[in-house]
This record gives structure tokens, C-alpha cells and sequence, in this order.
């Protein structure tokens, strides 16, 4: 029998130790986990079956096909695309915001920062721009849009284990706008927004980094074949349903069949990344943090806390509507700011359905409104969105330290928008 005070006084310490940061969040997870195996009576085989190795899948998939993509000089390709298009730096700046939230689209949020961080930061520092703002910018946009469809970041992900999402029920769901589509319209509203009160104060000349002549050029048929196995793996994903098999075998044998054509390719004298180069650029300590947040869940829902939760909320979660709808979007999108916002929204995931199950009532607009307020929540604070720690630790590589006055000024702008502006586009399509 697992002991419910037990379980919750571990995970909340846990969560605790998590967001204070002072040691590594994996190694505090995977303590909390143990402490909830010895002292809350979790068994260790619960805690296992507790994680959605689908989800995992998912994530090491895409890794591996976007660690092909980086090693073939995307960022670079990625910046000669714009520089042939822009002469002005702040416009510059923004086509990048732009790239970077979309391609979160498919590739994990921290990954992009590190695609394209390193590119702006140089550029702000050859054009006299603001490199903190630069940095951070990207690292919002990244977080921004990693919702909008299956495969970006863990929210969307967690959505297809908790309520069986989809890869089309984030573009249009219960005959409605979804994801995409709804988040795509605030990040373009936000964007517009920042450049309005940030960018345009800085320079105007583009002057850009060198990119390595040969990076692109040399590795154009290993980007080519990169982005053609990406390509056939997110149109795999849109027809899982017809293919019947789990999405984290999609990608892995996306992956395989990538990994499969460069290793034969590089016997052939080809100059191309071993595999096992590729797997040193996957992110290990992620996807057992990710694992491990699954496993600490689920002692709570072992042991009935979640049980009882939702049973306190099933009246909230019956009633629906513009109130339910309002208070589950706000209290979770402030909650994000301070919290993790992965563990967040998985435990909250897990309480609405149950709720919902409970009351006999279609969690969707609920469901929508706490991935999305996590989301964009989570940009307020270092906290609550690893990837912006990421942005933050790059910039002081650079010689650039962004003061805590400096990043709230603007990830407490940029955050607060995207609520207000998604909630009262979101609003009338699924709260009422």
C-alpha cells in the first residue's frame, strides 16, 4: 500500500528541490524517486509501468534526426536564408524569432536555442545591438511555439499519453481551431508586439557573422537527406492512426532509416558524422528527467492523491463553460511562472481527466487551456522554462550577463501578453 502523505510530501519536496536549481534537476528527480520507492512503499515495478516509453521514444527519435540536421549545417543554412532577404538587423532579428518558434514546432525548444543562439549572439555583438535581448527573444519563440503540434516539445506529447491526442487534433479538434492555428496567430500578435517596445530601438545596419563556406556546402547532401527522412517522419506522424503503430516508433525508425543511410554513405568514404557522434549530441539528462517525472506521477496516482483531487474537482470540471475554462487556464499559467511547468501540467493532466471521467463531461477546452497557459506561462522565469536557462548560460559564455532586472523585463512582458492575448482569442472558441 502506498502511503498517500508519504507520496505527496515526497513529490512537493521534489518539486521544490527542482525549481530552487541548486543541484541538477535530473539527480533531484531521481532522488525524490527513490525516497518515494523507500519511504511511501512505490514499488520499484510501479514505477516503471509508470512511465509512457512512447513519449520517450518520441523525443529520442527527434533527436537523433535533428542532431543529423545540426551536424549538416542547418543554423547556418538557416541564416544565409535570411541574410539574403533582410539588409536590417532588427528585421533580421525577427525573421530568426520567427524561424526559431516554428521550427519548435518539431524540434525540441532547447535544440533550437542552441541552433540558432550562438548565430544571434554574434550578430547582436557585430551590429552593437543588445545581445540579451537577442538571446532571449529566440529562447521565448523557441518555448513559445513547441505546443502548436505533436512532436515539438513535452506538453503537446503529454497530451497524446494523458487524453490521446493526435497529430491533426492540434490543428483542428471537436470541429474547432486547435493548437496550431490559435498559437500561430498569438506568437505573430506577440512578435509584432515586441518589436513594437524592444526591437525597433535597435540598429538598423546588418552586419552578420561568417558562416563556414564549407559547413553547408560540403555536408548540402547530408542536409538534404536529413531534412528528406524529417520531412517523411512528421508526414508519418499525421498518419498514425492509418498506420496503427505507436508515434515513438515512427520516429525511431525515422531515425534508424537516417542513421542506417549515413553510416553506409560514410563506409563508402563519405565525410559524414558517425552515429556515434550523433548520440553524443543527444540530450541523455533530458529524456531521464522526462522519464523520471512520469515515474513521480505516478506514485501519486498509485498511491490515490491524484484520485482525490480530481474528486474535489469534479465539480469545477462538470460545470464548464467560461468559468472553468478561465480559472484553469489562469491558475495554471501562473502556477507556470514558478513551477516547472512539464511536472506542472503532467500532474494537472492527470487530475482534470480523472476529474472528467469522474463527472462523465469532455475534458477538451480544459485540457487546452492548461497546455497552453503552462506554455506560455512557463517565459516568465528561468524556473519554470529550462531552455531559457540555456539562453541565459549562452549569453554569459559570450561575455554577456543578463541581470535578473533585465530578463524580467522582458520574459514578465513577453509572458503576460501571450496570456491575455491567447486567452481572449481562446475565449470564445473553447470556453463557453
Amino acid at each position: 500500500m502506498v502511503s498517500e502523505a508519504l507520496s505527496l510530501l515526497v513529490f512537493l519536496a521534489t518539486i521544490v528541490a527542482i525549481n530552487a536549481r541548486i543541484i541538477d534537476e535530473t539527480v533531484v528527480a531521481l532522488v525524490g524517486l527513490t525516497a518515494m520507492v523507500v519511504l511511501a512503499g512505490y514499488r520499484p515495478d510501479d514505477a516503471f509501468h509508470a512511465v509512457d516509453w512512447n513519449v520517450i521514444m518520441i523525443l529520442l527519435g527527434m533527436w537523433m534526426i535533428t542532431a543529423y540536421l545540426n551536424r549538416a549545417g542547418f543554423s547556418e543554412a538557416v541564416v544565409r536564408f535570411v541574410s539574403r532577404r533582410v539588409r536590417d538587423y532588427r528585421l533580421f532579428l525577427v525573421y530568426l524569432m520567427l524561424i526559431a518558434g516554428f521550427i519548435s514546432m518539431f524540434v525540441d525548444n532547447v535544440l533550437v536555442i542552441l541552433l540558432l543562439g550562438s548565430m544571434v549572439i554574434e550578430a547582436a555583438r557585430r551590429n552593437g545591438a543588445n545581445i540579451g535581448l537577442a538571446v532571449l527573444m529566440i529562447g521565448f519563440s523557441a518555448n513559445f511555439m513547441g505546443t502548436a503540434l505533436l512532436m515539438g516539445d513535452l506538453p503537446p506529447q503529454l497530451l497524446h499519453s494523458v487524453a490521446g491526442a493526435e497529430f491533426l487534433d492540434f490543428i483542428w479538434s471537436r470541429g474547432k481551431p486547435s493548437s496550431f492555428p490559435l498559437l500561430t496567430i498569438t506568437f505573430l500578435a506577440v512578435t509584432g508586439l515586441m518589436y513594437f517596445l524592444f526591437i525597433r530601438r535597435e540598429p538598423s545596419m546588418l552586419q552578420l557573422p561568417e558562416t563556414s563556406s564549407s559547413g553547408v556546402g560540403a555536408d548540402r547532401r547530408l542536409l538534404n537527406i536529413s531534412v528528406f527522412f524529417f520531412a517523411a517522419t512528421v508526414a508519418a506522424m499525421a498518419l498514425r492512426p492509418l498506420l496503427g503503430v505507436p508515434l515513438g516508433f515512427i520516429t525511431i525508425a525515422g531515425a534508424s532509416l537516417l542513421a542506417l543511410t549515413v553510416e553506409v554513405w560514410r563506409r563508402l568514404g563519405g565525410r559524414v558524422p558517425s552515429f556515434e557522434e550523433i548520440i553524443g549530441d543527444v540530450e541523455w539528462r533530458a529524456l531521464m528527467f522526462y522519464a523520471l517525472l512520469f515515474s513521480l506521477v505516478g506514485g501519486l496516482e498509485e498511491s490515490g492523491v491524484l484520485r482525490r483531487a480530481a474528486e474535489h474537482l469534479q465539480p469545477y470540471v462538470q460545470a464548464g463553460g467560461v468559468a472553468a475554462y478561465t480559472v484553469f487556464y489562469w491558475v495554471t499559467g501562473l502556477l507556470s511562472t514558478m513551477i516547472e511547468h512539464d511536472a506542472l501540467l503532467l500532474t494537472f493532466l492527470y487530475i482534470v481527466r480523472n476529474a472528467a471521467n469522474l463527472a462523465g463531461v469532455d475534458a477538451w477546452p480544459l485540457y487546452w487551456a492548461m497546455a497552453w497557459a503552462a506554455t506560455l506561462g512557463s517565459n516568465a522565469t528561468i524556473v519554470a522554462a529550462p531552455a531559457l536557462y540555456v539562453a541565459v548560460t549562452m549569453a554569459e559564455k559570450a561575455g554577456h550577463r543578463i541581470s535578473p532586472r533585465e530578463f524580467l523585463r522582458y520574459s514578465l512582458t513577453y509572458a503576460t501578453a501571450s496570456l491575455v492575448i491567447h486567452y481572449l482569442l481562446t475565449l470564445p472558441l473553447w470556453g463557453t
